[in-house]
């Protein structure tokens, strides 16, 4: 009976990668995984960057990991649809079920997305609509603008905007907006500097992103 419980605990997990930068987010994403009843598995960890640290912490504990020369291909003259195609055989060789952004500051092309469908969830440091709309709703009713891409923390803490946050959604063509799995709001106070607001955005991070993983996967099983 022990036996059948545990072999029914591993099927049921769906094989994960991480998609990084420098991998902020990724002890977050591993410690989730490590709980009993977590549906998830890290079974990659892929960096575009070549000093990416968590290439390194992921090599320490004995999790695959792959660091991806885009600067290399790009020097080749090879097309972005190439450096996608070359990922997406890395994570069909890994059994990917299941991929995490989490700082990958690449922009990923309509033929990759179209082999993960509802498959692809993204971390994003600021509060996302669903659409590609422009303004975003808080909870006591007022807008503020919506900030995407690379630099949305330095773009939030410019515009002097009262509350920022985090939100994890699911990945479409359109740059950071799809359906969003969770968020949550983080005000900026009178003594932040852009450097302390940033670390409570990180730490919102790190705790919606495990829970938004086990959501994705429960959705898939």
């Amino acid at each position: 009976m022990f036996s059948n419980a545990l072999q029914e605990s591993k099927t049921s997990q769906l094989k994960i990668a991480a998609l990084i930068g420098g991998g902020g987010r990724l002890k977050a994403i591993e410690s989730g995984t490590r709980q009993a009843d977590s549906r998830a598995e890290l079974a990659l960890v892929v960096s575009f960057k070549r000093h990416s640290v968590g290439l390194e912490w992921a090599r320490e504990r004995g999790i695959p990991s792959q660091y991806l020369r885009w600067p290399h291909w790009k020097a080749q003259g090879k097309s972005r649809e190439e450096f996608d195609a070359a990922l997406a055989d890395l994570l069909h060789e890994h059994q990917i079920e299941l991929v995490v952004l989490a700082g990958w500051g690449l922009m990923l092309s309509p033929t990759f997305l179209a082999q993960f469908p509802e498959r692809i969830i993204n971390v994003h440091p600021a509060l996302l609509t669903d659409t590609q709309a422009s303004t975003v709703a808080l909870a006591d009713g007022r807008q503020i603008p919506v900030f995407r891409g690379n630099y949305a923390l330095e773009e939030a803490w410019a515009a002097e905007v009262p509350v920022t946050g985090c939100t994890v959604h699911y990945v479409t063509s359109e740059m950071d907006a799809g359906p969003v799995i969770l968020q949550r709001e983080v005000p900026r106070l009178p003594t932040d500097t852009l450097s302390t607001l940033s670390e409570r955005v990180h730490a919102a991070e790190d705790e919606l992103l495990p829970q938004s993983i086990e959501i994705a996967c429960q959705r898939l099983l």
